[in-house]
């Protein structure tokens, strides 16, 4: 049966110690702290693991802390030497905890209620008499199911006129927690009053995971298209897990042609006749002869 231990900020002396050493001379120290930065909450099982050099000094106690309060204490002279304790969302299989490591369970292995495994958690290691020596380490843990693949892109044409209306919509593939989508336009992130929130959907497979949609409506100028082209990407994170890779898919749209030219070739007074050679030499003498005044006129070969 679990011990309740009150729970709340630990103790101010309890900081990240990596050694602590005595007046006589004996010394501990904590040489690594093994809790993975993310978990899949449809693990049957994670195992934190705590190594540490005594220097020689018998152990007193691990105990080991989620967000201030203790869920494990291993005390060798105690009988049982494992003990664990009341923290919400936390459920410890004593049998494969020790003085080195604690097993938690995961969501699929575990009726006993709801698992929250994220937080930040601590190891405390302590000496025996006389020395009472004591070091501490802490690090976070995150949950989260990674999307296997990019988001996806639907809507973009290959070709806009100037004017014309842009919709687009993204997609990320299941995750947990909900991925964060942002269309990214020309290397710049739009502007979340241009973007809009669409239903998300969950996986009938697997009811953890969900996918999130985000639809963009935008007006072209040709200032969207430097060098005749648009880049459209879209862009989706995992909120919150530390270290959570960002993925991106990318596609593009040109300016359609009769824009394309206008858009990079000066204005010109007059008008332009694309003649052939053979029709030239006429023309000229005709226009010569008239002597008309009706504006400018060039010509081109063909």
């Amino acid at each position: 049966m679990k011990d309740t231990v009150k729970k709340g900020k630990k103790k101010e002396t309890l900081k990240k110690i990596q050694s602590v050493m005595s007046g006589g001379g004996a010394s501990i120290q904590l040489l690594k702290l093994d809790v993975p930065k993310t978990v899949d909450p449809r693990w049957e099982k994670v195992v934190l693991r705590c190594e540490y050099d005594l220097g020689g000094e018998e152990l007193y106690s691990v105990k080991w802390y989620k967000d201030g309060a203790e869920f494990f204490r291993f005390m060798p002279s105690s009988m049982p030497a494992g003990r664990d304790f009341s923290v919400d969302g936390v459920y410890v299989d004593v049998n494969k905890s020790d003085s080195k490591q604690v097993t938690l369970l995961g969501q699929a292995n575990n009726r006993r209620g709801k698992v929250n495994l994220t937080g930040s958690y601590g190891c405390e290691v302590s000496s025996e008499a006389p020395s009472f020596l004591t070091i501490y380490g802490e690090t976070n843990m995150s949950v989260a199911i990674p999307p296997k693949e990019r988001p996806s892109l639907r809507g973009l044409r290959p070709s806009y006129e100037a004017g014309e209306t842009l919709q687009a919509e993204c997609s990320s593939a299941a995750s947990y927690p909900p991925a964060r989508l942002v269309f990214i336009l020309n290397g710049k992130e739009v502007k979340q009053m241009l973007t809009r929130e669409l239903p998300s959907s969950s996986s009938t497979e697997d009811t953890m995971v969900s996918s999130t949609r985000l639809g963009l409506t935008l007006r072209l100028e040709r200032h969207h298209f430097p060098g005749g082209t648009l880049t459209l990407g879209c862009q989706s994170t995992l909120p919150g897990i530390v270290g959570a890779r960002a993925l991106e898919r990318t596609e593009t749209a040109t300016l359609a042609a009769s824009n394309q030219r206008l858009a990079q070739e000066p204005p010109r007074s007059g008008c332009v006749v694309n003649l052939p050679s053979s029709l030239l030499a006429t023309v000229c003498c005709f226009l010569l002869r008239r002597s008309f005044n009706y504006g400018i006129l060039t010509f081109s070969y063909v």
